[in-house]
C-alpha cells in the first residue's frame, strides 16, 4: 500500500468571479484540487488516476466518515460492538453469508491493474483522512464518534470492495421461496391440493401476459422451459415452523438495518426519451433512485476530472463509483431488476450425522466456520461470542431443522463473481460511447435496469445479472431440492438478456417493472402484473407527442404523490356510483371525481386537499380484506402484502373483473356482483368516517396529511441527529438528476437531500450543508448540474489544494 501524507491548504474564494475556467491549470503534478460549490458538493481535479481517486476517498470521509463506518461495521458484521447486543443476530447473518479477509484478499489479487488501483487509492484516502482526524478529533471526528466512543480505523482494500459486496448482495437476496412454500402449505390444510393450488398459481402467477414491459418484444429469451411431466417434489416436511423461524430472523434483519441507516426496501425509477420525442431534438433523462430517506442520504456526490474522464453524479456511500450521473457526451442512471438471482436449496440430512447432507447419492460434510463477535451488553460491558456456521456445496446454512433431516442453504447465482461486478461498474464510468457502456453491462452479475443516453440521440436500456439455467422439472416458485438432481446447468448468456437501442416507441421507462414479455422472475413472479406502478409513467409519456426535462418533472411528480390503486380501481367504483341514484353516492361520486387522484397539500393546512383521499384510503383496504380474509384464513396476514404490494394488487383486477389481458384466475374468488360489492365495502367506508369526523358533511373528510424528515435513523432510541425538516410523503427517489444531453455538452439539474455534508460538531451544531437540500427537495426545487468548469466557476465559494507525496 503507498503510503502518502498531504499537505492540505483551504482558500477561501470571497468573489465568487475570481475562480478562472482553468481550474485545474495551477496544479502542480502530485496534487489535486477540491472546488466545492455552494451545496458543499466536492469536484476534483486530478493529473492522474491514483490521485483522483485517493482525494475522492479523503473528500467523501471528511464529509461522512461515521456513515463510512457505520456502513462499514454493517456489512462486515461488527455493529454489536458498538450499538448493543440487540445487532448481534443482524452481524451474525452478515458473517454467515459474507466472505472472510482472506477469501475478498483473493478476490482482489485477481482482479485487473485498473480496478486493484482504484480500490486501493480509494482506500489510502479514506485512511489519510482517518489519521488526520485522530490528531484533531475535537475538530474533525463527528459528534457520533464522541457519543458512540467509536475510534475509527484505516480503511483496506478488502473495506472498499466488501462494502459493495455485502451491500449489492443484501440488496438482491431474497428469502420467499420459504414463504412461499409455507403459503401453499397452508392452503393445502385447508383446501386440500387441488385447490390449493389453484388459489396458490392465481396468487403467485407465473407470468402475466397483460404486465407492462420496458423493452420491446425482440432482445430478450425466457429463461426457463418449465416441464410439468417429471415435476420435482417440493413438499418438504416442517416448511411452516421453518418458514416462520426465517421470517421472524429477516423481519430482524430488516429493522436492525434500518435502525443503522442501511438501505434495504430500493426501487428506482428513470425515464429516458429520444430525440423524435424531445422537444428540443436532445435526448433527455430521469433518474430517481429510491433509498432510505434518512440523514445522511444513502449517496454521495461528486465531480471526478482527469485525463480520460470528466464525470459529475453520485452512487452509493463507500464506492467509488457513480451509479447516476452524466459525462461530457453522455449520461446514464439505474433502477433494482427484480431478477431472480438467489435459490433456496433444501438438503436431506444424515440422520446419524447432522452436519452431512445427501448429494449425488452420497453425504458429503458441510464446511464449517468459526466466527467470534464482540458485542456490548445493557450495562455497557464487551462480550464474547463464538458462533459455528455451517455450508454446502449450495451455499450457506440459513436453517437446520433436525427435527425433519433438513437444512436449508441459500446459492446466489452471483456469489464469487462480486469483484467483476464492482469492476464492471468502474468501468462503465471510464466508457466511450454505447458500445463500450453495454460491454460493461453485460459483466455485472448483478440484478440491474443500466440506462444511456448520449449526445448523438441513442437511448438504451440494458438489463444485468447473472441468471441461472435452471432444471425444467422446478417450479421457480418454492425450494429446490438439493439432492443433487435439480442443479443448475450454467447461465444464460449476458448477450441475450433483454436489452434495447433507440426503440421504436422512442423513450425507455421503468420502475422495476419487467423488462421483457418473455421474462420471468421466480418467486416474485408477483411484483410483475398487469397492475403495475410503473403504468403512471408510461401513460403520461405516452400523453405528450413530445417532452422536456420540465415535462418529465411534472411526470415524475404525479407519479410521486399519485394514489396507485386509483389506476383501475377508482374507474370501477365511480362506474359502479354512477348507476345509483342514492344521493349520498352521489356526493361521493362528486368527490371522486374533483380529486386528481394526487395525494397533495397545497394549501400547507396539515391535510390532505380532497375529501376523495379520505374516502379512498378508506375504503381500498376494505376491499381487499372482504375479498380474501376470510377465504385464506390463517395464510391472510402473510399474503395481504403481496397480494396488495407496492408495486400493484394484479390479482385483486383480475377478480373483480377490470382486468384487459388474457390471464384469468383458476379459483373462484368471488362470485357475486362486483359493482355491488364494491359499494358494499364503500358503506363499510362511509360509516366509518361519519363516525370518525362525527359529520355526514363529506366535505368535511379531510385527513391529516402523512409528513415524513430525513431521519439518521441508526440513532433508534437516542438524541436524533438527523433532519427535523417535515415534507410531504412521496413515493419519490430520494435523489432526483434530471439530463439533457445538447450537442455542446449535458445540461440539466438536480437534488440529492438532505444535503451533502453529514458531519456534526462535538457540540451538536450541523454542518450548514447537512440538511440545506430538503427545502428544495420538498418544493420541487433542484440545483443546477455543474460538470464543466465554466459551470462551476459561477457557483465554486471554496478551493482546497492537496499536496500529495509518495
Amino acid at each position: 500500500m503507498l503510503k502518502k501524507s498531504l499537505t492540505l491548504f483551504l482558500t477561501l474564494i470571497l468573489l465568487l468571479a475570481s475562480i478562472t475556467p482553468a481550474l485545474a491549470d495551477s496544479q502542480k503534478k502530485g496534487s489535486a484540487k477540491i472546488v466545492r460549490d455552494n451545496y458543499g458538493v466536492p469536484h476534483i481535479y486530478a493529473n492522474n488516476v491514483e490521485d483522483l481517486y485517493f482525494t475522492y476517498g479523503y473528500v467523501m470521509a471528511q464529509d461522512r466518515l461515521f456513515q463510512l463506518e457505520t456502513f462499514r461495521r454493517g456489512n462486515n458484521g461488527s455493529v454489536a460492538e458498538v450499538f448493543g447486543e440487540k445487532f448481534l443476530a443482524r452481524d451474525q447473518q452478515m458473517r454467515r453469508d459474507g466472505y472472510t479477509d482472506k477469501e475478498v484478499e483473493a478476490m482482489i489479487k485477481k482482479m485487473d491493474g485498473f480496478s486493484k488501483k482504484v480500490i486501493q487509492n480509494f482506500a489510502d484516502g479514506i485512511s489519510l483522512y482517518v489519521e488526520e482526524a485522530l490528531k484533531n478529533p475535537d475538530e474533525k471526528l463527528s459528534k457520533e464518534f464522541h457519543d458512540y466512543k467509536v475510534t475509527p480505523k484505516a480503511w483496506t482494500e478488502v473495506d472498499v470492495l466488501r462494502l459493495f459486496m455485502s451491500s449489492m448482495g443484501v440488496f438482491m437476496d431474497s428469502e420467499q421461496e420459504i414463504q412461499n412454500a409455507k403459503i401453499l402449505a397452508q392452503l393445502e390444510k385447508q383446501y386440500g391440493p387441488e385447490t390449493a393450488k389453484k388459489m396458490f398459481d392465481d396468487i403467485f402467477w407465473e407470468k402475466d401476459p397483460a404486465s407492462p414491459n420496458t423493452l420491446p418484444e425482440e432482445g430478450a429469451v425466457n429463461p426457463v422451459k418449465k416441464d410439468t411431466k417429471e415435476a420435482a417434489n417440493q413438499q418438504f416436511p416442517g416448511i411452516e415452523g421453518v418458514s416462520d423461524t426465517i421470517s421472524e430472523k429477516r423481519n430482524d434483519f430488516v429493522e436492525t438495518s434500518e435502525k443503522l441507516g442501511l438501505p434495504l426496501k430500493i426501487g428506482s425509477n428513470a425515464v429516458i426519451i429520444g430525440p423524435e420525442k424531445s422537444a428540443t431534438g436532445n435526448a433527455l433523462l430521469m433518474g430517481g433512485p429510491q433509498y432510505n430517506f434518512s440523514a445522511p442520504g444513502s449517496v454521495y456526490e461528486v465531480g471526478l476530472h482527469a485525463p480520460g474522464i470528466d464525470i459529475e453524479g453520485s452512487g452509493l456511500i463507500g464506492m467509488p463509483i457513480i451509479m447516476f450521473g452524466t459525462k461530457e457526451n453522455y449520461a446514464f442512471t439505474s433502477t433494482y431488476g427484480v431478477g431472480n438471482l438467489v435459490d433456496i436449496f433444501v438438503e436431506t440430512l444424515n440422520p446419524e450425522n447432522p452436519h452431512q447432507y445427501l448429494y449425488k447419492g452420497k453425504w458429503m460434510e458441510m464446511e464449517k466456520k468459526v466466527e467470534t463477535f464482540t458485542y456490548r451488553n445493557d450495562k455497557g460491558e464487551l462480550k464474547e461470542e463464538t458462533k459455528e456456521f455451517y455450508s454446502t456445496v449450495h451455499g450457506p446454512v440459513t436453517y437446520m431443522d433436525e427435527e425433519n433431516n433438513t437444512a436449508y442453504s441459500k446459492a446466489w447465482s452471483f456469489r464469487g463473481t462480486e469483484a467483476q461486478s464492482w469492476s464492471a461498474y468502474l468501468e462503465s464510468n471510464w466508457a466511450n460511447n454505447m458500445k463500450e457502456f453495454q460491454k460493461e453491462a453485460q459483466k455485472m452479475a448483478m440484478s440491474i435496469n443500466w440506462y444511456y443516453a448520449d449526445k448523438e440521440g441513442n437511448i438504451g436500456h440494458f438489463y444485468t445479472g447473472k441468471y441461472p439455467i435452471r432444471d425444467e422439472r422446478v417450479d421457480l416458485r418454492l425450494p429446490t431440492p438439493g439432492t443433487g438432481e435439480y442443479e443448475w446447468k450454467g447461465f444464460i448468456n449476458p448477450k441475450d438478456h433483454p436489452y434495447a437501442i433507440n426503440p421504436d416507441t422512442g423513450y425507455i421507462v421503468n420502475w422495476n417493472n419487467r423488462p421483457a414479455s418473455n421474462w420471468g422472475n421466480g418467486e416474485l413472479s408477483f411484483m410483475w402484473g398487469e397492475d403495475h406502478r410503473v403504468q403512471q409513467f408510461i401513460d403520461l409519456v405516452n400523453a405528450k407527442e413530445k417532452l422536456t426535462l420540465e415535462d418529465i418533472d411534472d411526470i415524475n411528480y404525479h407519479a410521486s404523490y399519485v394514489n396507485l390503486r386509483t389506476k383501475w380501481f377508482k374507474p370501477m367504483l365511480m362506474e359502479a356510483l354512477k348507476e345509483t341514484n342514492d344521493p349520498k353516492y352521489q356526493e361521493v361520486y362528486a368527490a371522486l371525481q374533483d380529486w386528481n387522484n394526487l395525494n397533495e397539500d397545497n394549501n400547507k393546512d396539515g391535510s390532505y386537499d380532497s375529501p376523495g383521499v379520505t374516502i379512498f384510503e378508506a375504503w381500498w383496504p376494505l376491499v381487499v380484506e372482504n375479498l380474501y380474509k376470510s377465504q385464506l384464513g390463517d395464510a391472510y396476514a402473510p399474503l395481504k402484502g403481496i397480494i396488495d404490494h407496492r408495486y400493484g394488487s394484479s390479482l385483486t383486477l383480475r377478480v373483480l373483473g377490470g382486468s384487459n389481458g388474457p390471464l384469468e384466475t383458476q379459483y373462484q374468488w368471488f362470485n357475486g356482483d362486483p359493482d355491488q360489492f364494491m359499494l358494499h365495502s364503500l358503506d363499510q367506508a362511509l360509516a366509518q368516517l361519519e363516525n370518525q369526523y362525527k359529520s355526514e358533511d363529506i366535505s368535511t373528510w379531510l385527513k391529516p396529511a402523512r409528513m415524513i424528515v430525513f431521519t439518521n435513523t441508526s440513532l433508534v432510541g437516542l438524541p436524533q441527529y438527523g433532519s427535523k425538516i417535515e415534507f410531504l410523503e412521496a413515493n419519490r427517489g430520494s435523489e432526483n438528476h434530471y439530463i439533457e444531453l445538447t450537442k455542446n455538452g449535458p445540461k440539466g439539474y438536480n437534488v440529492n437531500p438532505p444535503g451533502q455534508i453529514g458531519f456534526i460538531s462535538k457540540d451538536g451544531t450541523l454542518h450548514k450543508h447537512y440538511e440545506d437540500q430538503v427545502e428544495l427537495f420538498a418544493n420541487w426545487k433542484y440545483k443546477p448540474v455543474l460538470f464543466t468548469e465554466q459551470d462551476l466557476a459561477t457557483y465554486a465559494v471554496s478551493t482546497e489544494v492537496l499536496d500529495i507525496k509518495k
